[in-house]
Order: C-alpha cells, then structure tokens, then sequence
C-alpha cells in the first residue's frame, strides 16, 4: 500500500471514532465491557488527541475512548522521521539482562569484547547463518550465545545444538557450522542447558530465530547487517 492510500485508510478510520475526549482509564474500561476476553498490558495516551495506544498480546494496536474500532500499523512522525510504534515496542518488550543465566550461553569475546549482545539462535535457522555471516565484520563485543534450537522447523536443530555445546571449542563449532555447514565431530553426550534455554526464551516470548537483547535491554528480532548490528550496539552502551 502507498502512502497515500495509507494515509486515506487511516483518516477514513479516525473519522468513524467519537471525538469525545476521555483517558486512559475509561478506555481500560470499555474495553473490558466489550472484548472481555482481551488481555490488556497497558494502556498509554499518544501523541494524537483522543487516540490511545493498546499493547496486548505481545502487539501494539490504536483506539478511541470507546475501544470499539481499532487499527493497525505504525504511528510516524513524519517531519521528525520518527517511528513511534517502533520506538514504543522497544520499551515495552525490553529486558533486564542482569537477570539473565549466563551460566547458559556460550561466552564469545571479540577484542576489548566493551559491547554486549545476548543471541538467541537455532543451528539451522538460515537467518541466524546469515546474522553471524554479518557479525564476523562485528568486533569489540562479547556474545553471549544461547542455544535455542526451534525442533518444529528444524528437526536436526537440538542434535547439532548439543554436539556444539559439548565440543571442547563450543563458539568454534557453531561457526563452522552455520558459516561454512562443518557437522560437529561426534563428542560424548553431556549435560546441555538446551531445556532450559528454551523454558527461557518462552518466558522472555522469543518466538523466533535470531533475536538478541542489548546491553539495555532492548530486544532486535531478525538478522541485521554489520553497520546497523554495530550502530545498535553503540547506542546501547
């Protein structure tokens, strides 16, 4: 869709709301009353009078005080070239990563190693090959790589995660691996946290490959190339 024709969706869509003004209360309210089944986990004000923002389900949706009609989509300052929506997912779906077990993930330094992401990556997912293909041009960072092998789109995956966990060069391995297809050698089974790795990107809603979390908590889905991986990283600090 282009943008003007966005832009007539959207008015089209405000013009159907009241322009009652009300707050954030009583639209916690009507909603309530008419979709009861919603689980709501906040609700703010924007930047547009009588407009609110609704985060459910792990996704931003837009309203009025009556919460009976609502759109998708991003909210754009356009003369500031801002992505409000973006900006706004990022605090809502951000971490505390001093909470997390690093006793799980498999430590790799590169140079003074002063920046730091938290990698959750699956050995077969193709874009997490093509995320570390970017990070070889990623240095001064240290990776903290925890093993989340998805089985019901790579049945393979936990296999290759459990050899490269028990290899005696662990972070070698993987790359050899995702970046050049090297099976890891056959090494005796070992007690893996590839169970709980999982348990515990269930409980931060990792539900893809790659994603990795910033020394501040904010959280990037997706593989990025190195000049922007190397921008997040700095802003991060």
């Amino acid at each position: 869709m282009n943008f003007k024709a966005l832009t007539t969706v959207l008015s089209l869509s405000l013009l159907g709301m009241s322009t009652a003004y009300a707050d954030s209360k009583t639209v916690a309210q009507n909603l309530k009353q008419n979709f009861p089944e919603i689980q709501v986990q906040s609700i703010q004000t924007t930047q547009i009078p009588n407009i609110y923002e609704v985060y459910m389900d792990g996704q931003i949706v837009y309203t009025n005080d009556e919460a009976r009609y609502f759109f998708l989509g991003n909210l754009v300052d356009l003369k500031n070239k801002v992505n409000l929506t973006s900006e706004r997912e990022q605090e809502l779906t951000k971490i505390d990563v001093k909470t997390l077990p690093l006793q799980q993930a498999i430590k790799q330094v590169k140079g003074n190693g002063k920046r730091v992401m938290y990698l959750f990556s699956d050995p077969d997912c193709p874009y997490c090959h093509a995320l570390e293909k970017e990070l070889q041009n990623v240095d001064n960072v240290t990776i903290y790589l925890f093993l989340y092998p998805l089985t019901a789109l790579h049945p393979n995956a936990e296999k290759v995660a459990t050899q490269v966990w028990c290899a005696k060069a662990p972070y070698q391995t993987w790359e050899n691996y995702v970046l050049n297809g090297t099976q890891p050698k056959a090494t005796k089974t070992c007690n893996t946290p590839i169970a709980k790795n999982l348990e515990l990107g269930k409980k931060l809603a990792v539900d893809g490959t790659p994603t990795f979390f910033l020394k501040n908590g904010h959280r990037i889905s997706g593989a990025r190339s190195a000049s922007e991986i190397n921008q997040l990283l700095d802003a991060a600090e």
